[in-house]
């Protein structure tokens, strides 16, 4: 059993290099999956190839022998992988293999846009959770000054408002953070028109994987406060070069995160050069425009928690 698992694995990578030189084929999802192509048991990964009954003979599951196998995307086994291990196995190969990763999506496989969608929201949330202990972070530091100062002796109802106010404003600027995380990822179908074999919406899930670069931005957010603590606090040859390490860090994921997303669509479409460039102009943009949207609605926020404190005559220094 373990030779017969082997054996197709070896033909499934010599197939994917064949593939990386050629367009996508035209296939029919509802037709016979063509012998050349392996197929694995969702559940346990055992290679059914070859076999004409409807069970895996390594754990028993019921499978379709006429159905096109998933896509072999770590995420899309998370069943058997587990959720975390297939999610950070799907962050590493969109990253680190972009080319091999769209390669895969765009061979006569399953996809699952839906699944797609999964992964992109589970990293959406992700950073939005880590927001929001930042957010959390900054309100109870808030909360601990005001407490050690001595402006008053006691608690009184300004210093509760003045917390709470900020809070408000904290959480606010998560949820408007969550929501330029929504529209940045969500990128427009027209950007597929023109493929040659598939049409826009079955490639949909390219785009939806092109934000696995966002699972590192904790880890360049982390480098960028490190190095503007060091700049803040060294002496003045340093702090050049310290402010300079901050902005590296500050813009690498963005720069990585518009490299994955451009290779992803550029070896699932095999755009023309005028296209590509095209892209590489709209992505920026684009991302521009969702956040200056998100900014928007939260400013909208502001004034309206700023006007119904004026309004209840409320006594805060937040807003002074």
């Amino acid at each position: 059993m373990r030779g017969a698992g082997i054996k197709a694995g070896e033909s499934g990578l010599k197939m994917t290099s064949d593939v990386s030189s050629q367009t996508a084929p035209q296939f029919d999802p509802a037709g016979e999956v063509p012998d050349e192509y392996d197929v694995f048991c969702e559940a346990c990964g055992y290679s059914l190839a070859g076999l004409s009954n409807d069970r895996c003979p390594e754990c028993g599951a019921v499978f379709e022998p006429k159905q096109l196998p998933f896509a072999r995307i770590p995420w899309l086994h998370r069943k058997r992988l587990g959720k975390v291990n297939a999610y950070l196995r799907t962050v590493l190969m969109a990253c680190f293999t972009p080319g091999r990763f769209a390669r895969e999506l765009c061979r006569p496989v399953r996809v699952s846009a839906a699944d797609a969608r999964k992964f992109r929201l589970a990293t959406i949330w992700m950073l939005t959770a880590i927001a929001g202990l930042a957010a959390v972070a900054v309100i109870a530091e808030f909360a601990y000054g005001v407490y050690r100062s001595r402006r008053l002796v006691t608690f009184t109802t300004p210093v509760y408002f003045d917390v709470f106010f900020l809070a408000l404003s904290a959480l606010a600027a998560v949820a408007a953070f969550h929501v330029f995380l929504r529209l940045a990822t969500d990128m427009p179908l027209f950007i597929w028109k023109g493929h040659p074999s598939l049409k826009p919406i079955e490639l949909s899930p390219v785009h939806q994987y092109a934000c696995a670069p966002m699972a590192f931005a904790p880890l360049f957010v982390g480098l960028c406060v490190f190095f503007v603590i060091l700049a803040d606090g060294s002496v003045l040859e340093w702090r050049a070069a310290y402010w300079g390490l901050a902005l590296l860090s500050a813009v690498a994921a963005p720069i990585w995160l518009w490299g994955v997303a451009l290779d992803l669509m550029s070896v699932s479409s095999r755009p023309s050069q005028q296209r590509i460039l095209l892209m590489a102009v709209y992505l920026p943009l684009h991302w521009i425009i969702m956040f200056a949207m998100s900014y928007m609605l939260w400013m909208v926020f502001i004034v309206c928690e700023q006007s119904a404190v004026r309004l209840l005559h409320i006594k805060t220094t937040i807003f002074r």
